[in-house]
């Protein structure tokens, strides 16, 4: 049997969920230690300096749980839209393996597309009433969900084709991609599953089964 009671997890948490207490809950049985913080707006922790979210809140957010030693980056999870910080992390060399829960990306758009989804966006902040408002703590924040996602599929793949780490991919119901095997086999060491649920004990489950099985492949005795 492989001994992966040293190998930690990070969790990235959906923007507008209720946080990483779910999460941290859900892998409770993960062998190593797992940190599964709460982003600004989420959860308990308070909202983004000026109230605005920003691309990068969650690396920010994240980078004091990652200075580990070399050789003990821990196995990273972004699920939903930060599968994109999820992915940078591992594209940074600060993962020991990648797991996208419904972090591929998408829906894919094209330029046009793309643009008119900004402007939308904009028109439906500027419209909705109370939409720039700071939720209350352990509010899930609603202007995430003001927030399209930009989906360029070959910026995406290029992304996924230079991730070093080995990688799965769990869709979910609640996936926007629809060809999730096309774009998740541009990574060199990947397994692609999928589940009915994603609620995170479902996940988790698949997660740690892979893991395990990961590990038991790659090291001996």
């Amino acid at each position: 049997m492989t001994d992966t009671s040293a190998t930690g997890l990070l969790v990235i948490h959906d923007l507008g969920s209720d946080g990483g207490g779910p999460w941290a809950h859900a892998f409770s049985s993960w062998g190593g230690a797992i940190v599964a913080p709460d982003l600004p707006g989420h959860g308990s922790a308070p909202p983004p300096v000026g109230g605005h979210h920003e691309a990068g809140d969650a690396v920010f957010a994240l980078i004091d749980h990652l200075s580990p030693p070399p050789g003990t980056e821990p196995v990273v999870v972004g699920v939903g839209k930060n599968g994109l910080v999820a992915r940078t992390l591992a594209l940074g060399g600060r993962a020991s393996a990648l797991v996208l829960v419904d972090g591929l990306g998408g829906p894919w758009l094209d330029l046009a597309d793309r643009n008119a989804a900004v402007r939308d966006a904009r028109r439906a902040i500027l419209t909705t009433p109370g939409a720039l408002e700071i939720p209350a703590p352990g509010t899930p924040d609603a202007r995430a969900q003001l927030t399209p996602t930009f989906g360029d599929r070959a910026h995406t793949v290029r992304m996924l084709a230079a991730v070093p780490v080995p990688t799965l991919v769990v869709e979910t119901p609640s996936s926007v991609v629809d060809d999730a095997d096309a774009v998740a086999s541009v990574i060199e060491d990947h397994t692609i599953v999928r589940i009915d649920s994603d609620d995170p004990e479902s996940v988790a489950a698949e997660v740690i089964e892979w893991w395990v099985t990961t590990r038991s492949t790659a090291s001996p005795g």
